[in-house]
């Protein structure tokens, strides 16, 4: 266990920590939980505090017991009606929280990035690394079969 705590600790800064627990107070609609994320990010984004908070506080009534349905408040939060929520919740919900997919990433582009294949042009490179990177998304070969034909046919000559 104090392996796993000291790891922990390396691994993810007080910043970080700081930030996730943040976001997770702001997707449960709370204002003051949430006031590191909303300082670190009111100037980038332009956030009218006040309204935040608002914004926050009605759309909580409007939300009710409903507050862990995320299809729920995604039908319900207009970026009209509620502009400053609308753009914190976007950015609460992209957080990276760790490193590891990126990290992943790395070490795909390494194993694709071999010293035989070191002279591929950037487009191969990068279309062969979100292909292994994303490999658990299900491609329609015979789709892209029909398409690869349809571009190249050779055209009969008489």
């Amino acid at each position: 266990m104090d392996s796993i705590i000291c790891s922990m600790k390396i691994r993810f800064s007080e910043k970080s920590l700081c930030l996730a627990t943040s976001a997770d107070r702001l997707m449960q609609f709370d204002y003051e939980g949430s006031s590191f994320l909303v300082e670190h990010y009111k100037d980038i984004l332009n956030i009218n505090e006040k309204n935040l908070k608002s914004e926050m506080l009605v759309f909580k009534n409007i939300i009710g017991d409903n507050i862990k349905d995320f299809n729920f408040i995604k039908e319900n939060l207009n970026k009209k009606v509620f502009p400053n929520l609308y753009l914190m919740v976007q950015v609460a919900i992209t957080l990276p929280i760790s490193s590891a997919t990126s990290e992943r990433s790395f070490s795909a582009m390494r194993r694709i990035n071999t010293y035989l294949r070191s002279t591929m042009n950037q487009d191969r490179f990068s279309n062969l690394s979100i292909l292994h990177i994303e490999k658990d998304i299900e491609i329609p070969i015979e789709q892209i079969l029909k398409i690869f034909i349809d571009k190249n046919k050779r055209k009969m000559k008489l």
